[in-house]
């Protein structure tokens, strides 16, 4: 079947062309999280009664979820609309909308525009995302320096993990984690020491 995004039109094509750029910027973010499901029983995809069990309202929500610890994603699931309306968990360090950076308290319903480019997606306060350079595929080997985004509000920790990336030697402890801290109230990130190592680990990183 043709189901490249060149198949669909232009428009479409460059649609899921900067979803697909955006999908391998976040995957540092997205590795570390299927990491904490190997290593620590974690779940990727999470309803929000798990991150907000005494969020009365959080628990009626019927398709909002968590994506990792940190990403809020609101499906849009109606067409020919300009605006989606999302509810916030009570968050005392409120939320972050992925795509203009804008701030809003928790425990809230929200209305934001909405394209065929985009839906809406809200990182919690308190998030330390890594965000990499682009590539053409996963284990494409970039030195570019990797964006470390800083969404404040709280204390916040992050273990970002690496290993090969195509094949199972992360079994016999051959992977690395970088773990990074985020003090809020003084506002200073600190980046630990790498721990551990694998077979064509670059020998630097930039953050």
């Amino acid at each position: 079947s043709n189901t490249e995004p060149w198949n669909y039109g232009e428009e479409a094509k460059n649609i899921i062309t900067d979803c697909i750029k955006l999908r391998y910027r976040l995957l540092p973010y997205i590795y570390s999280e299927a990491a904490k499901v190997s290593f620590s029983g974690s779940t990727i995809m999470r309803p929000l009664l798990f991150d907000f069990p005494h969020d009365k309202e959080a628990l009626k929500q019927e398709v909002e979820y968590m994506f990792g610890q940190s990403l809020l994603i609101s499906p849009v699931l109606k067409s020919s609309i300009n605006e989606w309306t999302t509810y916030l968990p009570n968050c005392k360090a409120g939320w972050y909308d992925f795509n203009t950076g804008k701030k809003y308290d928790g425990g809230q319903n929200v209305t934001t525009p909405v394209t065929l480019s985009h839906i809406p997606v809200f990182v919690k306060g308190g998030t330390i995302l890594p965000y990499g350079p682009e590539k053409q595929w996963a284990d494409q080997h970039n030195d570019a320096p990797m964006e470390i985004r800083i969404y404040p509000g709280s204390d916040a920790n992050f273990e970002l993990y690496e290993d090969e990336g195509d094949n199972y030697n992360y079994e016999k402890g051959e992977y690395c984690i970088i773990k990074f801290k985020w003090n809020d109230k003084k506002g200073i990130l600190t980046i630990d020491n790498r721990q551990g190592a694998y077979k064509g680990m670059p020998a630097e990183r930039t953050f």
